[in-house]
Parts: C-alpha cells; sequence; structure tokens
C-alpha cells in the first residue's frame, strides 16, 4: 500500500510540476515579470510545501528535530542534486542580479542559521521569530524586484507590444481576452501547486513508512528520505524547466525553496517548539555551506554551470548520501 502511495504521490508530482512551470511563465510573460521571480515565488512556495507541512506537523509533536535534519537535507538537495542535474541537462546561465544578491544573500542567511543552531546549540522561539521576520523582508524585496521588472507591456497574442495599440483589436476586446486568458492560467497554477502540496504529503508519508519499516534512524531519514522526499517537487519541476529551456526558473526554485525553508519553515516550527541541534549536525551545515560556496565562486568566475559543475555537484551528493549511510551503520 505504501509503495502504491509513493508511486501516486511521485505522478502527481510530475503532471502539477508540467503544468505549474507552463501556466506560471505565461503569466510571467504576459505582465514581463522575469521567470527567475516567478521561480523564486510562487514556484518555491508550492515546491517547499512538502517541507512547510513537515515542520509544521513535528513542531506541534515537539518531534521537530526531523524537520530541522530536512531542511538542512532539502538545502543539501537543492543546491547538489537538482542544480546538478539541471546543468547536466543543460547549461544554466546565472544572470548578474542572481550572483550579486540572490546567492550572496542566500549563504548569509544559512551562516546566520548556522550561528544560530551552534552558538547555544539549540533553535530557540526568539531565532524563531528572527527567522520568521527574515522572511517578511525577503518578500517585501522580492515584491519590490518584481515591481521594478514590469515595464514590457504584453500584447493578447503574448508578443511585445510595441506600439501600444493592443495588437490593433478593441480596447474591450483585448481585456476580455487578457482577463479569460489570465483567469485560466491563474486557475492551472492554484491547481498545479494544490497538486504538488498533496503529492508531496503522500510522497513523504510513504517513503518515511517505508524508511521506518526497514529500520532506519530518525536522524538519517532527516537528514536523506525525508530530506529527498520532499526535495522530489523542487527536483521534478526544475528538470520539467530545465527541459522546457527555462534555466531561470530552476535557480529561482533552487534559491527561493532554501530561502523559504529556512526563514519560513524553520522560523514556524521552533516558534511552535524550540528545536535542540545535534553536535554532530554541524557536518551538514558545514556541506551545505561549502556547496553553496562553490556554486557562487563557480558563477562568478564562470556566469553559468556546466556539465562539467553539474556532474560534480552530483556526484559530491551521492557522496553525502554515502557517507550518512555509512556514519549511521557505524555509530
Amino acid at each position: 500500500m505504501q509503495l502504491f502511495l509513493l508511486i501516486l504521490g511521485l505522478a502527481m508530482i510530475i503532471k502539477s510540476a508540467d503544468v505549474l512551470i507552463d501556466s506560471s511563465s505565461k503569466i510571467a510573460r504576459r505582465y514581463g515579470i522575469s521567470s527567475f521571480i516567478i521561480g523564486i515565488t510562487v514556484i518555491a512556495f508550492g515546491t517547499s510545501a512538502p517541507e512547510l507541512a513537515v515542520g509544521i506537523i513535528s513542531g506541534i509533536n515537539h518531534t521537530n528535530q526531523l524537520s530541522l535534519g530536512n531542511i538542512i537535507g532539502s538545502s543539501l538537495s537543492n543546491i547538489a542534486l537538482i542544480v546538478g542535474i539541471s546543468a547536466i541537462i543543460m547549461p544554466l546561465y546565472v544572470r548578474d542580479n542572481v550572483l550579486k544578491r540572490e546567492i550572496p544573500m542566500l549563504l548569509g542567511i544559512q551562516i546566520i542559521l548556522a550561528v544560530m543552531l551552534f552558538v547555544d546549540g539549540r533553535l530557540s522561539r526568539t531565532e524563531g521569530c528572527i527567522l520568521l521576520l527574515g522572511f517578511l523582508g525577503f518578500m517585501i524585496y522580492v515584491f519590490r524586484d518584481a515591481k521594478n521588472s514590469m515595464k514590457i507591456q504584453i500584447d493578447t497574442e503574448g508578443g511585445i507590444d510595441t506600439d501600444g495599440d493592443g495588437n490593433q483589436l478593441p480596447q474591450e476586446a483585448e481585456i476580455k481576452q487578457r482577463n479569460e486568458s489570465l483567469a485560466k492560467l491563474s486557475f492551472l497554477s492554484l491547481i498545479s501547486l494544490l497538486g504538488l502540496f498533496i503529492g508531496g504529503n503522500l510522497t513523504v508519508d510513504s517513503s518515511t513508512q517505508i524508511a521506518k519499516s526497514l529500520g532506519l534512524s530518525e536522524t538519517l531519514i532527516g537528514l536523506t528520505v525525508v530530506a529527498l522526499a520532499t526535495t522530489i517537487p523542487e527536483l521534478i519541476t526544475s528538470i520539467m524547466a530545465a527541459l522546457k529551456k527555462e534555466p531561470d526558473i530552476v535557480l529561482g526554485n533552487c534559491i527561493g525553496s532554501n530561502i523559504f525553508n529556512i526563514l519560513l519553515v524553520l522560523g514556524f516550527s521552533s516558534v511552535i517548539s524550540p528545536i535542540v541541534a545535534e553536535s554532530r549536525l554541524w557536518i551538514d551545515v558545514a556541506a551545505m555551506l561549502i556547496l553553496t560556496i562553490f556554486v557562487l565562486i563557480v558563477s562568478l568566475v564562470k556566469k553559468k554551470l556546466f556539465r562539467g559543475t553539474g556532474i560534480f555537484l552530483l556526484l559530491s551528493y551521492i557522496a553525502y548520501i554515502i557517507y550518512k549511510v555509512i556514519s549511521t551503520v557505524m555509530a
């Protein structure tokens, strides 16, 4: 039964991701909003829904060490697994604003999390509130950036309207056609986000049950099985985006998901119930920081992530998973 639910959840995620990429990218083009902004907000929030569900539930149940492991593991998966596989599919061009703002912002948030965790060995309610305030500030920044990017006027056929006449259609017809199309695209986006949430929860619950039946520890489940399961929406969404030649959505999704997970998910979870950090977690946090710094340096030097970089990131993630399994078995 659990295997069937796992397959069902994956199928829902694949179809929902496909619909979400199409509808959200069309909405972005219609309003002149960059695909990166859509990726770092709407898609990132939708694909982070499983982590948010795990964080809230584990906080209520006072078992949110699982959520902490999940977020650290998901951050590693986003940077190494998702960016790695996407770069193997197609080179990921990194825009200057992403290099100068979003990636350094993500690295700064990860460093702040590391300091919070290891100064006193826990994530308190006060620190959770700080993370939530950081999330509010991040959303204000993103929406201001989106507003500044809305400079391109799009005609009713989806092209750039250079003469401002709505493609020579009467104004009433133009507004009606645009509103009908937007309503349909918005509906598809909302349905696909719901599909990602339901499919993600099915995947997380079934994979966790399967892992427990195999006798895996809670720490290992959080860092590997649950982290990988909750990353599946991001993974499939990013693969679909890469196949559809939307590299900005890939980077926006991964960066946005990591920021959402740390600020929103850990913020909510620790406010509900403080999280105690195991001392050995520093290895996982260090790996997260090193990989983020690596991606930043490569992006600064080459301005894009090539297939070779993707292979290195993917192999790094595989090596990390092997290390976690071996270290847990040997403990």
